[in-house]
């Protein structure tokens, strides 16, 4: 089958899905849950578990009319092609965005602990050059990669949580709703954002080879993410105080340092990180295999993968911006935070609400 036309098996959607939540978990998501809402995040994540939940449970109802859709296809079913190119680009950008944050942030990191001494304009073009040739090679070769990587990454977030067993007490999750109900509950639903992952849902139903399993696919996804985050968040919160002003570099890295597997392998950290290059490689490729499919949707191109040269091009140019960590983290934790609640959340939930009210409609109208 031509990687053009390869349609995702169940497994495979529900591996892309899971290496995009790995990576939100790798890069600090859960020390900035809880430096939010302190030792409430356990309860603070059960709550947002199941406002996301409702959410997935409402968007996925909403994809039940439109087979085969996208929200660039519904988007131009609601409002023709102006609404289709206004939604296509806030999509983009968004995708560029994160990317950004992902690339620069996980690069200096790696330039800080292993590479201090390596100019990061060569780190950056080795991420560059491996996403350049997974989107070259296609869709296939992305799912069958990931679907290859993510175990590995899983294995290594999850060996944080056993790895520090012993360290575990009653007085780290203690007093269980953090500073107050307020923060808890109110301010700290806006770690609804942390489920970045949700995104994703508005674009992968036209590439599952089984359309019909889209809600499986979703649900079960969703679960393992969010299982996910609650196992990641109990590490950092025994072995970390919660002080916004002395964020660490890489909490997971910082814990896995602190893991010994006997005297065979003591610096578990060192293949953390090898696990965790390919994780952010295998997320990227996604990334920009997006971006390249919607706008092939905007500009009709014959071939998305063309479009990979001037897509990584962008991603390489925006991550050579200069930027300092203090904004780099405020990007991170407060404006990357506030544009998924609105435009994942809020306007692509508008999109489909409308593009349901005006099928229905259409339908009255023919009876």
């Amino acid at each position: 089958m031509d990687n053009n036309n390869y349609m995702l098996q169940k497994s495979e959607a529900i591996c892309i899905f899971l290496i995009i939540m790995a990576n939100k978990l790798i890069l600090n998501v859960p020390y900035y849950i809880i430096s939010l809402v302190g030792t409430g995040a356990i309860v603070n994540v059960i709550y947002i578990g199941l406002l996301d939940f409702v959410f997935v449970f409402v968007l996925i109802k909403l994809f039940d009319k439109f087979q085969n859709s996208d929200i660039i296809d519904i988007s131009e079913y609601l409002g023709g092609k102006p609404l289709k190119w206004i939604i296509g680009i806030i999509f983009i950008a968004v995708f560029f965005i994160v990317a950004f944050i992902t690339l620069v942030d996980f690069t200096n990191i790696l330039q800080r602990i292993y590479f201090s001494d390596f100019p990061i304009i060569y780190i950056l073009l080795f991420f560059i050059a491996a996403i350049s040739i997974a989107n070259l090679s296609g869709l296939r070769a992305i799912s069958r990669t990931t679907s290859f990587i993510v175990v590995l990454t899983l294995i290594s977030i999850i060996v944080t949580l056993f790895g520090i067993w012993g360290d575990v007490t009653i007085e780290n999750f203690t007093p269980i709703l953090g500073h107050n109900l307020r923060t808890t509950f109110l301010v700290g639903a806006s770690n609804c954002f942390s489920m970045y992952f949700i995104t994703y849902i508005y674009f992968i139903k036209p590439v599952l080879k089984d359309p019909v399993g889209f809600k499986k696919v979703v649900l079960t996804s969703y679960g393992l993410s969010w299982l996910l985050l609650l196992l990641t968040i109990i590490p950092i919160m025994t072995l970390f105080n919660i002080d916004v002003s002395n964020e660490p570099i890489n909490a997971l890295y910082l814990i896995a340092r602190k893991i010994e597997l006997g005297n065979f392998l003591q610096r578990v950290d060192a293949l953390f990180i090898f696990l965790w290059i390919l994780s952010i490689f295998a997320y990227l490729s996604i990334v920009i295999y997006f971006i390249n499919r919607t706008m092939k949707k905007l500009i009709n191109v014959s071939n998305e993968k063309m479009l990979t040269f001037s897509n990584c091009s962008i991603l390489l140019g925006l991550a050579l911006i200069p930027i300092n960590i203090s904004h780099l983290r405020f990007i991170e934790n407060t404006f990357y935070r506030y544009m998924i609640l609105i435009i994942i959340f809020g306007l692509g939930m508008l999109i489909m609400l409308l593009a349901n009210v005006k099928f229905k409609w259409k339908g009255k109208k023919k009876a």
